[in-house]
Formats: C-alpha cells, structure tokens, sequence
C-alpha cells in the first residue's frame, strides 16, 4: 500500500535506529498544544514493516500527537529499503538541525556500517572535505561522560576531538587539565594529549637514566648555550645595541635566521617536554 491515509495510531511506530535520540519535552508538549487547536497540518512519511507502519520523517509530531490523544494520524505510505530510511531519517534531521554532534556521528556511523563510504557519505551531505565524516565519527571515541559534555555544549569540538585521541583513562587526565584551566591554548592541549599518547605507547623521554653520558653533555652544552645567549640578550636589547649590531659586517639575517629557526625547533621540543613532564606527574598520588 502506498499513497497518502489517516493510520490509526497504533499501527505507527518509531523507527528504532533513528538517529535523533533525545527529544525536548517541553517543545513536545508546545506541539501538542498547537495540533490540539489546528490538528497535525503535515503528514509524517512512513514506510510498512510487518503489517504496520515505521517512522521515516515526523516523529516529533507522531510523540506530540500522542501526548494529546489522537487515535489517528495522517500519513504518507511509501515502500522504502533500510538504507534509504536511513538516509532519509538522517537528512531531514540534520537539515533541521534537529541531531546534536554525537547523534550525527552515531549516525554517520550506522551508514558507513551498511556499507557507505566516507567519500559518498560526504557527498550526500554536501562537504567537499572528507575528514569532516572523519572528525564526526572520531567523537564516538570519546566515554560517555565526555559525549554528555559535548552535547551540553562543555567542551568545544577542538577540545573533544583531541580527547577522542585518547584512553578513557587518559581522557580524564586531560579533561580535568582543561577543566582546571590549566590549557588554555588548543596548542597546549594538543601537547597535553601527544605526551599522553606516548605514556599510551610506554615511551619515556625523561628517564633520564637510560641516557648515555654523550646525551647528558650534549643537554648541559645546550643549557649552558641558552644561559649565555640569554645574558647576551640582556646587555644588548637597548635600541643603541640594537641598531649599532645591525649594521656589523658579521651580523648578518641570514645567520639569525639560522639561529631563529634552530631555537624555534628547540621551543617545540621543550614545549611538548613540558607536557610530557606534566602529564607524567598528573596521575601520581
């Protein structure tokens, strides 16, 4: 049977891997209030399974309709796949900005395990980028409780994008950092999380111990090199030091250059240092 009908409302029911999950209770109720006054307007589109019929779009007016008692409900019948509820489900809720960032990803994810590409899901959804079906489906990395902080708009999509790099036990680690305030920067964070990914792997690059006595001379050599280039700093960072430098023979850009980029290497490195360091003592007692 296909077509459009008034279906009583038993015979309806929800599509169980709909990718909306949570629904406001408050505006179901609003909702029903205005079909208590106007009826349902529009007719929601379903599909026959088993001698009923499955929710493919409208299922805030079908539970609206229930809270005010309807028996019957209009309805437009179609025969339709698995995939193509699902694609449907999925479209008409995201283009209402219905689905909230793990709901869209529970969903990504249900397609690509029907058989859908990131390329085409992409596609359907009108990216040109594929790692944003990537970045979505990355969340689903993310424990419960930090899903919910998403959701609840706590944790911006850098900040659960870089936990769902993690171990749930990780994932604490770093989100009792962020909610500290002790990262402030995206910056910081992604060291936080690159330290905490090398514990995950059991590298340590601060045992010092297990360091030759070539390595230690070289750590000295390179910290007595920044004590003397910050005590050179010191005395000449008056304009008149400056500007009489800058017009020496042996001064040239070419080599502060080459010294900029060597000490801007060497920041990265002490920078995610830092981090390993923090993140090593942060699950100590």
């Amino acid at each position: 049977m296909t077509g459009t009908a008034k279906l009583p409302i038993t015979d309806i029911f929800p599509n169980p891997n709909q990718p909306r999950k949570d629904f406001d209770q408050v505006k179901l109720e609003e909702l029903a209030a205005s079909i208590r006054e106007y009826g349902v307007r529009q007719p929601i589109l379903v599909t026959p399974r088993e001698g009923r019929y499955m929710i493919v779009a409208g299922e805030r007016r079908f539970r609206a309709s229930l809270i005010k008692g309807l028996t019957h409900m209009p309805a437009v019948i179609d025969e339709m796949n698995d995939d193509l509820v699902e694609e449907l489900a999925l479209l008409e809720n995201i283009q209402r900005e219905d689905l909230n960032v793990i709901e869209i990803a529970l969903a990504y994810k249900g397609l690509m395990d029907r058989g859908w590409t990131a390329e085409q899901l992409a596609t359907k959804m009108g990216f040109r980028q594929v790692w944003r079906i990537d970045e979505k489906i990355r969340l689903l990395n993310l424990t419960e409780e930090n899903r919910k902080l998403v959701i609840k708009g706590k944790l911006t999509n850098a900040q659960a994008q870089e936990l769902a790099r993690l171990k749930p036990e990780h994932q604490a680690i770093a989100l009792a950092k962020i909610l500290s305030g002790a990262c402030p920067t995206y910056n910081k964070l992604r060291a936080l999380v690159d330290s905490l990914l090398l514990k995950e792997s059991q590298f340590n690059l601060f045992e010092l111990e297990e360091m030759s006595d070539e390595e230690r001379a070289v750590i000295d050599r390179t910290d007595a090199l920044l004590t003397a280039i910050e005590r050179l700093i010191g005395q000449t960072s008056s304009p008149e030091s400056v500007k009489k430098a800058a017009y020496h023979e042996a001064i040239t850009a070419s080599r502060i250059d080459f010294i900029i980029n060597h000490l801007m290497k060497l920041r990265k490195a002490a920078f995610l240092g830092e981090a390993i360091r923090q993140a090593a003592s942060s699950d100590r007692p």
